[in-house]
């Protein structure tokens, strides 16, 4: 969409008229200037900041390789202090906070200030008491939660093919024959015979982080996956006042996509139906 938005026939016109162009996209980009780049793209078409971040990292137009998942989490959540969430501040939901709650000293959004506070963890939503919740002076690292875009596991599927999904068992990614595709997060995977979790093979509960997360990692990279899942633009929603789990933004997400509501995890009939 993006190639024929610029007015090519496909992807590849566009990348041949970049490469002869006299003044051709720089193949490397600092992330600020990457940021600029999705950012300028996004206004001038009207395309959503996430469709025009995903085309640019899968495409050669930037560089010869895809953006690192460090890179594209960082372009991520910069759009999102940009574009959602403004400047930080004592009591605005989006401000990075530091939950002191048990002793800990943890990074999460504010959702909603009040009695009790409302917080989204790297590792999902929570409640704390307000005095448990604090404002820095400084203002700290904008992060994408590990719940939206971290593996969980992954299944394989009668047909051969591999479906891997998110914390809440939300599919992210599809492997077929060695092609990639990104799902929509409210699909319904049928023809599950087998199941893999990173945190049972690393005998820890703690998926989120250490050898889990590494295991999770090292399986992205190993099919060659370096950008966010669909699963990722539900953030917005997380923000929403009755919006209670991730599984509530993603049926906001699919509302907002035009697809029609239908609760979470309710069956579809999707091109993955294999029963």
């Amino acid at each position: 969409m993006l190639a024929r938005k610029l007015g090519y026939r496909n992807w590849h016109e566009l990348e041949v008229s970049t490469r002869v162009s006299a003044a051709p996209v720089p193949r490397h980009m600092p992330n600020e200037d990457a940021l600029h780049f999705v950012l300028g793209i996004s206004d001038a078409l009207g395309l959503p900041d996430a469709d025009v971040q995903y085309v640019i990292s899968k495409s050669r137009l930037v560089r010869n390789s895809p953006w690192s998942m460090d890179d594209q989490l960082s372009i991520r959540s910069a759009i999102w202090r940009q574009r959602l969430f403004g400047p930080p501040k004592r009591g605005k939901p989006g401000t990075v906070v530091r939950d002191r709650a048990h002793g800990a000293n943890t990074p999460a959004y504010l959702k909603q200030a009040g009695r009790p506070t409302h917080v989204l963890f790297d590792t999902g939503l929570g409640i704390r008491a307000d005095f448990e919740v604090v404002t820095p002076r400084t203002a700290l690292a904008d992060f994408v939660p590990s719940r939206l875009w971290l593996p969980y596991g992954y299944w394989t599927l009668k047909d051969g093919s591999e479906v891997i999904f998110a914390r809440d068992y939300l599919p992210m990614w599809r492997i077929a024959e060695g092609v990639v595709e990104r799902l929509t997060p409210w699909l319904w995977i049928n023809g599950i015979i087998d199941e893999f979790f990173f945190a049972e093979a690393a005998a820890t509960v703690a998926w989120a982080r250490g050898s889990a997360r590494q295991l999770a990692l090292n399986h992205l990279s190993k099919h060659r996956i370096f950008e966010l899942p669909k699963l990722v633009d539900v953030m917005p929603h997380l923000f929403e006042a009755d919006v209670e789990t991730v599984g509530d933004s993603v049926s906001r997400l699919q509302q907002a996509s035009g697809v029609g509501h239908v609760p979470p995890y309710a069956q579809l009939n999707t091109l993955l139906a294999l029963d």
